[in-house]
């Protein structure tokens, strides 16, 4: 079963760490929104939680909102719904936000795992906002259209 992002199966957020790694990306990720206000890195990482969380609670519409417009267009919404409510992901299956990475002050990877499934997000900071950039496997999985993805979960035994 392929596995990312926004698209795949994110199910509870169990383990988070206590709070998010600045890694050894570059840039000032951690700038102030203002005098008593979370870092940046900080709001992302409160992103990447929401979008988890909306993932694992089944809301599909509200989870895809939080998508970059760039990712949006590639995988519209009723496609993203109607595949992930045709073929539900499992459920009770933990996520963990193992770290961001900070690479520009506008750009920062999310890494997560779940069992022995690892992946990656991008988390842009858009128009005042951070936005989610589903890794490229979830992107792709979408390219064939929704009754084709479908198709490929049923036939993996990944819909619940």
């Amino acid at each position: 079963m392929l596995l990312g992002g926004a698209g795949l199966t994110l199910i509870t957020i169990a383990a988070l760490r206590s709070g998010p790694s600045h890694g050894s990306g570059s840039g000032d990720g951690g700038t102030h929104t203002g005098p008593t206000g979370p870092t940046r890195s900080q709001q992302a990482y409160a992103v990447a939680r929401q979008e988890f969380g909306l993932l694992a609670g089944g809301d599909w519409v509200h989870a895809w909102n939080l998508w970059t417009v760039s990712a949006q267009r590639t995988v519209p919404q009723d496609e993203f719904v109607h595949v992930n409510t045709a073929c539900r992901p499992a459920v009770g299956i933990p996520y963990t936000i193992d770290g961001l990475t900070v690479t520009d002050p506008t750009r920062i990877r999310i890494d997560w795992h779940r069992d022995d499934v690892s992946g990656h997000d991008t988390l842009f900071y858009q128009s005042g906002q951070w936005r989610i950039y589903p890794d490229a496997r979830t992107l792709a999985e979408y390219r064939p259209g929704s009754h084709q993805v479908i198709q490929q979960r049923r036939v993996a035994g990944s819909c619940h």
